[in-house]
């Protein structure tokens, strides 16, 4: 697995605290929605 940073905003960061989100777990997810759409096409 490949570590990558990622810079937020202050209110993103107040955000995600305040839902309990896990961003890489999010990020994750989102990314392989993304690939599995593009590879539906």
């Amino acid at each position: 697995m490949e570590r990558t940073m990622v810079t937020l905003r202050e209110d993103q960061s107040e955000w995600l605290e305040e839902n309990q989100l896990n961003l890489s777990a999010f990020l994750r997810d989102r990314l392989d929605d993304k690939i599995e759409q593009r590879n539906n096409q």
